[in-house]
């Protein structure tokens, strides 16, 4: 024992603090049994965290494997260098993000760098080679553009880069079904396209076809765009029924209080699992009027409990990841990764162990909205487009210029 604790002794004599920072190094030493001085900050990270659960942690072959794997490499470690370390396994992604929380590493969208190595993993398999170039040009010009314009301001969401997934797939599948029947995208008419359509579910080709036609990679071809009816979505079959779900979270003090407040913010003011899971605590404003929440351009005033509910969040979130700081953060739902959010899948999964579908219960929340209010004025409030907001309003039947500001000002929902 070297430190003077008086506790539980972990091996060769030193308690967990002591031995933790010797495991981790011999772990990340090379086959001389000496750790590279670029591992230092590697090091350093870990053993800021709790010894226990590194310890703990670093028993698990993966991440003796990760661990060994940057032992071996030369140079400082990079989110490139991680990369090439089985990047999508639970280890790496936590190593990544311990260091990124205690500034080793700069910050980066792992959802789109993500995207972006799937991508060229599908590209490489296209034997039609034009064909390749074009799904290339159109991937990198018509999404990866706009994603990484949109990734400067905020990381792109998993929904966003599985929409991408999804059409490249589609278009790969074009590719393929064109090669096997000796057509490329150049050669290719009208009547291949017809065909294709008449046996693959080929809709959501339908931007890279039109794409490639207006770039010249392919000759008037096109998929006609599907026409579905203006629907707004399920709602709960019985007006009680959302307000008892929103009754329970109110009342009930055993369940978790960031699953009471995310469940009423889904209940209440239709917030998608998506923009709950990036809330800060920026987002709650404290004012003369009370407790107030920004997720639109114009604040709601919250309704007692949930305002305590809010402030109860704000003051006791903690992180839940085992390994790195993890409260020092601004997120109001703390993730299991150090420093970033609850992941929308995480959210969505809590609500519906609860008994509440996040869908469901967002369009009800809506429908009843809509019933009172002006869709501007939805549209500023709950943060929506003024176009959903007007397709809503119809949907429920308002037609009237007014709006009944006092539903988002209701002092007492203890009563339901």
């Amino acid at each position: 024992m070297e430190c003077g604790t008086v506790e539980r002794l972990h091996h060769f004599g030193l308690c967990e603090r002591c031995a933790c920072p010797g495991a981790v190094r011999s772990l990340l030493a090379g086959p001389d049994g000496v750790m590279r001085p670029d591992l230092e900050p590697v090091l350093d990270a870990l053993v800021a965290s709790q010894p226990r659960n590194v310890l703990k942690w670093t028993r698990t072959p993966y991440v003796r494997r990760l661990l060994a794997g940057l032992a071996t490499m030369t140079g400082p470690v990079t989110h490139e260098m991680l990369d090439t370390l089985e990047p999508n396994t639970h280890p790496t992604r936590l190593l990544r993000a311990v260091l990124v929380n205690s500034g080793q590493l700069p910050p980066r969208d792992e959802y789109l760098a993500d995207l972006e190595r799937w991508i060229e993993s599908r590209l490489v398999i296209i034997a039609d080679v034009a064909g390749r170039k074009a799904l290339r040009s159109f991937v990198v010009w018509h999404h990866l553009r706009r994603l990484r314009t949109e990734s400067v301001r905020h990381p792109i969401t998993s929904a966003q880069a599985k929409g991408v997934r999804s059409e490249l797939s589609k278009a790969i599948l074009l590719l393929d079904w064109l090669q096997a029947r000796g057509r490329t995208l150049s050669t290719c008419t009208q009547v291949d396209i017809d065909a294709w359509l008449s046996e693959e579910n080929g809709a959501r080709a339908r931007l890279f076809v039109k794409w490639a036609s207006s770039h010249r990679y392919a000759t008037r071809i096109s998929i006609p765009a599907r026409r579905r009816p203006a629907r707004v979505g399920t709602v709960f079959p019985t007006h009680d029924h959302r307000w008892a779900l929103a009754a329970r979270l109110l009342h009930d003090e055993s369940l978790r209080t960031t699953d009471r407040v995310a469940g009423l913010l889904v209940l209440l003011f239709a917030q998608p699992p998506t923009r709950i899971a990036r809330l800060t605590t920026e987002h709650v404003l404290q004012t003369d009027k009370g407790t107030q929440l920004l997720v639109g351009t114009r604040p709601l005033d919250l309704p007692e409990p949930l305002d305590e509910l809010i402030v109860e969040l704000v003051n006791n979130r903690k992180g839940q990841a085992v390994i790195g700081c993890t409260d020092s953060h601004p997120w109001l739902f703390p993730g299991g990764l150090p420093g970033l959010p609850l992941t929308p899948a995480w959210i969505t999964a809590r609500l519906k162990a609860l008994g509440i579908p996040p869908q469901v219960s967002r369009n009800s929340a809506l429908m009843d909205l809509a019933a009172d209010l002006h869709a501007a004025v939805l549209s500023q409030l709950l943060g929506i487009s003024v176009n959903a907001a007007t397709l809503w309003a119809a949907e429920a039947g308002n037609t009237r210029p007014g709006y009944a500001a006092e539903v988002f000002r209701r002092n007492d929902l203890r009563k339901f």
